[in-house]
């Protein structure tokens, strides 16, 4: 009876420490071969590549359920109007894309 209890106490600490390091995405829809993206209502189009990642915030998306590909916040803008988009792979480039409801462009995204 020890014996069963005691592993019981195992695998539910193993289920709680497993769920702890799952980290939940928001999900973001690839449409017109990846120039678009969608997240909910807002539809996000490519604007430019990144020659760096130094605006890159934290980790936000995955698109089409693709862990490789990845979504991240732009560092001090909200991700409801600008977006960064990685493909981890070799060879890969940032790429800033924004929010089809942005018409202004602040001066250190152009």
């Amino acid at each position: 009876m020890k014996k069963l209890s005691f592993l019981l106490a195992i695998i539910a600490l193993m289920t709680f420490f497993a769920s702890c390091t799952t980290k939940e995405y928001d999900s973001f829809q690839e449409l017109n071969n990846g120039s678009s993206l969608k997240r909910s209502n807002i539809t996000y189009s490519f604007y430019s590549a990144l020659p760096s990642d130094s605006l890159k915030g934290k980790q936000i998306g995955i698109v089409d359920g693709d862990k490789k590909y990845k979504v991240f916040e732009v560092k001090d803008f909200s991700s409801d109007e600008w977006i960064i988009v990685y493909y981890d792979v070799i060879m890969s480039v940032y790429s800033l894309y924004k929010a089809d409801t942005v018409d202004e462009i602040p001066g250190e995204l152009k």
